[in-house]
């Protein structure tokens, strides 16, 4: 563990040298019970994809159909494409859809070990970061959140339902990722004084997207429960696969998820997952 806090700001340092890439009152512990604060609505949404076999193996070394995916979204793509387990040392593969979609890159790690072991995802976005963070929760784990520009869209209705107007809408927000394969990691990240509520304490609301292995998730719904105050967090199961499970942990005064969650194919055991999030 010494090791991995020991590597974790030169990583992170190296990834957000790159200019290409990565660019340019929280003493209050919680809300008022009271405080007059809408339940998030389909009015306001915005989409993060999440590319993933969810059976723990990292993506591999070829890229083509990732790419050729990437690019191929056009003026259509995502505030944010989540490539998981993007750590097979093919660097130049994770960034060629980069240059040629525009987008803004990040590496999140979720475990190292040494120099040259580590696993994580790749994040793309449509905006620069502003900032990178990386937590330890428990042996194993880092919990990483990014600051960056939300882009989203305001869909206006008439009083029948049809759809009379959208106006694209941006804002900064933190965004967290992680993978928990421990109950041990779980135990850290959860609680009064544990990761979660850390994070939630220097910048509220909570935005968070990652994976837990399948038979950890009702430990994950406890430990962000135990993380609460007045205001509850709450684990949306988005997709199961054979080994890990994809979740989005919020509190749901704030975000919400849109189902159902449409997920497609992309290349072998691959598939891409749009999530929709509402606020």
């Amino acid at each position: 563990m010494k090791t991995a806090k020991r590597y974790l700001p030169v990583f992170l340092s190296l990834v957000m040298a790159a200019p290409l890439f990565t660019g340019c009152n929280n003493g209050l512990d919680e809300y008022p019970s009271d405080a007059p604060i809408p339940a998030p609505s389909d009015k306001f949404t915005t989409t993060v994809q999440f590319v993933s076999s969810l059976d723990g193996n990292a993506f591999g070394s070829d890229y083509t159909a990732f790419n050729d995916y990437l690019t191929g979204l056009g003026d259509e793509k995502p505030w944010m494409t989540v490539l998981d387990r993007a750590d097979n040392g093919n660097l130049p593969g994770a960034l060629t859809g980069a240059f040629d979609a525009t987008r803004w890159t990040a590496f999140a790690f979720n475990k190292i070990e040494n120099r040259t072991s580590y696993q994580g995802s790749m994040l793309y976005f449509n905006s620069c970061i502003t900032g990178a963070t990386g937590r330890p929760s428990g042996e194993g784990c880092y919990v990483t959140r990014v600051k960056t520009a939300l882009n989203g869209v305001r869909t206006d209705k008439d009083e029948n339902g049809e759809v009379t107007g959208q106006t694209d809408v941006s804002f900064d927000v933190d965004f967290l990722t992680a993978r928990f394969e421990t109950a041990e990691q779980l135990s850290a990240f959860g609680g009064k004084n544990g990761v979660l509520r850390a994070f939630y304490a220097e910048s509220m609301p909570v935005l968070m997207i990652g994976t837990v292995k399948n038979d950890l998730l009702q430990q994950l719904k406890s430990a962000a429960e135990s993380a609460s105050g007045s205001y509850a967090f709450k684990v949306y199961e988005v997709a199961a696969g054979s080994q890990y499970t994809l979740f989005l942990l919020t509190e749901e005064r704030f975000w919400g998820l849109m189902e159902p969650v449409n997920a497609q194919p992309l290349a072998g055991n691959v598939k891409v997952y749009n999530i929709g999030v509402m606020w």
